[in-house]
């Protein structure tokens, strides 16, 4: 039987593969204006209600009039330390809280990587969204009503954990387990628990290596096991990762899986971005309650949404009571990969190459961490996949050759000629030369979750 145009190989169910057709389908007029209509609305609504907006904008000579959703370039962008700041003005939620406190019915909290955590206010409404628009996202993966997940995000205090609300909305069988907890994810799948897993692409690809290495026996697809088909389908997310071919035809290989992908961003929401299993890049599934723009990593000038446009992505929430944002520049460094797509979808779609955080410069030249990934990838089985860059205090510049730290399985980690080849593969491909250092799994560290791309030592 083929494929449906939006469904995995062997999902045969008869109900329709996009959740919200009507929205998810829509004309580029028609996004634009839902889009208006409801900014609008929430433009209004801070001027009135957001002393930290209604100052930013005042100090900047903008804002004293309307300005329409195509010309929100007009008003300036918002940076994380802003907000940041914001909480700091009026704490607990800050001088950008629009409902009154009353009005807060979850509270989420950042990493704190950069910093002490921040909060994230949600009003019953903002809940919704959030869940409206990953419910989308994971729909659009391939996650449907007969669908069982495995799912590795925790339920707070991060951003992720509404996951668990998109997933009873779909109306999977949900099996949550603990970040971090490996043995009880391998249990749960070799008991045939579940058809899909939701990890971090690095979780994924430690997964791949210990069944590749016989630590962990296959199979998971549930024979002899009930009911069970067994793990069909993985979707990465948190991380960039799934999207890099060295990577997803790794773990789609060693596992026998589909390998599809998600994206959000914790500020404006944890689910906006789902791959199809077309597997050519994220849809935007945010239409109505979300603005993206494109623009100019380095002048910041607007840029159009088209087909091979690389540039950063800046969010505006529409619809967002709490904490509304305007402008947020959110680091991510995107491809667009198209404008449409088989499955019916016209959003356009879009890979992550690396975040802006992660960027470093060579003799000029703006790199990004991912692209040595899918370089390393290609010396499986003597490498695990995972790789970083090192950095020497805070410079953005390196000068050639650029420090690079490589997993390796223990019997590889003195192997020289994998060092050479490794250095010649990353200058052939990206034109700089490289030291490369071979690390064994025992001592690179982190091998559950995610991995940092970029580490100042």
């Amino acid at each position: 039987m083929a494929m449906s145009p939006g469904r995995l190989s062997d999902d045969h169910c008869e109900k329709d593969w996009i959740w919200e057709r009507e929205v998810e389908t829509a004309s580029v007029d028609e996004v634009q204006r839902l889009g208006g209509a409801a900014w609008e609305r929430q433009y209004r609504r801070l001027r009135e209600a957001s002393p930290f907006y209604a100052r930013k904008w005042r100090e900047a000579g903008v804002g004293g009039t309307f300005v329409g959703l195509k010309d929100l370039a007009n008003l300036p962008f918002t940076t994380k330390q802003e907000l940041k700041q914001a909480l700091d003005e009026d704490p607990p939620f800050g001088s950008n809280l629009c409902v009154s406190p009353d009005q807060v019915k979850r509270v989420y909290q950042t990493s704190g990587t950069s910093g002490s955590p921040s909060v994230l206010a949600l009003t019953r409404g903002d809940m919704e969204s959030w869940t409206t628009m990953g419910t989308r996202t994971y729909y659009a993966t391939g996650i449907h009503e007969h669908s069982s997940v495995l799912t590795t995000f925790g339920a707070g205090p991060f951003v992720a954990g509404h996951t668990h609300f998109v997933l009873l909305r779909i109306g999977t069988r949900s099996v949550p387990v603990a970040p971090g907890d490996t043995e009880r994810v391998v249990f749960g799948l070799r008991a045939g628990l579940a058809d899909t897993l939701l990890s971090t692409a690095s979780f994924a690809q430690y997964l791949a290596n210990r069944v590749e290495k016989d630590t962990v026996p296959l199979p998971f697809r549930g024979e002899g096991q009930g009911e069970g088909r067994g793990l069909t389908h993985v979707v990465t997310g948190g991380e960039p990762g799934g999207g890099i071919p060295a990577i997803r035809d790794h773990i789609q290989r060693v596992l026998g899986v589909t390998v599809t992908e998600v994206m959000g961003i914790g500020d404006i929401a944890p689910s906006l971005f789902g791959e199809c299993p077309h597997q050519q890049g994220m849809h935007f599934c945010g239409a109505g309650h979300v603005w993206v723009e494109l623009i100019d990593p380095d002048t910041r000038a607007p840029m159009q949404i088209e087909t091979g446009a690389v540039g950063e992505m800046v969010y505006t929430t529409l619809t967002r009571e709490a904490m509304p944002i305007v402008r947020f520049l959110g680091g991510d460094i995107v491809r667009i990969e198209g404008t449409s797509c088989e499955c019916g979808r016209t959003s356009f779609r879009q890979r992550v190459l690396g975040r802006r955080d992660d960027m470093f410069i060579v003799r000029g030249v703006n790199v990004y961490p991912t692209a040595i990934l899918a370089i390393v990838g290609d010396f499986r089985p003597r490498v695990t996949g995972r790789a970083r860059v090192i950095r020497k205090g805070e410079a953005t510049s390196i000068e050639p050759p650029v420090p690079v730290e490589v997993e390796v399985t223990e019997r590889h980690e003195s192997d020289a000629a994998l060092v050479t080849a490794i250095e010649n593969a990353i200058h052939s491909r990206l034109m700089f030369r490289s030291k490369v250092e071979l690390v064994p799994e025992s001592d690179f560290g982190g091998a559950g979750y995610k991995t940092k791309l970029t580490v100042q030592k």
